[in-house]
């Protein structure tokens, strides 16, 4: 198999910008890493840190269906990649990464990755973020670093270099298997699955449990009228 194609900067404004602005000319899976961001942002516009140490990189992919759900795809890989950190791993009896959603890695229950998907044409690049050394104390959640939690800190590449197969691995298995397998391994390892959360969706707020996944990946609230709504876009947070 042949390694995956990735460009190495010193400095980029953002990974996710490098991509955008080359979308045309780059092939399928061709991945982006860079050691300083200058402008790089999360979602709804937040700015992403600009950490030292800390894993920014970002991927091309052209691919057709409910590419949204990469978001998933992306987020089990990440985990993954991450997790390799531990020295123990998922088969532990408390694994200390899960995923909230749509797509962060947790870390003992505070914030330690995002991930960003924006389109460029027929393409989508998936900006990757994660907290190695060191993570943003002014955050309206906890966040939390590898180095923080007293786990070994691998360099940005080393975590690139684990989350490039591990996406191809659960990419192929959403383009064969369909989001049913992915959907099923992302509840595995979700934070708070049956747990009272808040979600903010714009101009609303509800309440309720977190019952789980709709089979597009919506996350399914339990309201406390004991009506279902899918949320398909929003913030979610455990009460």
């Amino acid at each position: 198999m042949t390694a995956p194609a990735f460009t190495h900067l010193a400095t980029a404004g953002s990974t996710n910008d490098w991509l955008l602005e080359r979308a045309v000319g780059l092939a399928d899976g061709h991945w982006v890493i860079a050691d300083r961001q200058t402008a790089g942002r999360g979602r709804r516009g937040r700015a992403w840190g600009d950490g030292a140490g800390n894993l920014m990189a970002s991927m091309i992919v052209r691919a057709n269906g409910a590419v949204q759900q990469l978001s998933f795809v992306a987020a089990l890989a990440l985990l993954d990649a991450l997790e390799a950190s531990d020295g123990q791993g998922s088969e532990t009896p408390a694994p200390r990464f899960h995923l909230k959603w749509p797509n962060d890695v947790l870390l003992d229950g505070a914030k330690v990755s995002g991930i960003l998907l924006e389109r460029a044409g027929n393409a989508l690049v998936i900006g990757f973020g994660a907290n190695l050394a060191q993570y943003p104390a002014d955050t309206e959640r906890p966040a939390i670093s590898l180095a923080a939690a007293g786990l070994a800190v691998p360099t940005p590449l080393a975590v690139l270099a684990r989350l490039m197969p591990a996406f191809a691995h659960y990419r192929t298995l959403w383009a064969d298997d369909g989001f049913e397998a992915i959907r099923n391994r992302w509840l595995a390892r979700a934070a708070g699955l049956g747990d009272r959360v808040t979600a903010r969706l714009g101009s609303e707020t509800l309440e309720g449990c977190f019952e789980g996944l709709a089979s597009d990946g919506a996350l399914m609230l339990r309201l406390d009228d004991a009506s279902l709504r899918a949320i398909h876009a929003g913030e979610v947070f455990a009460l």
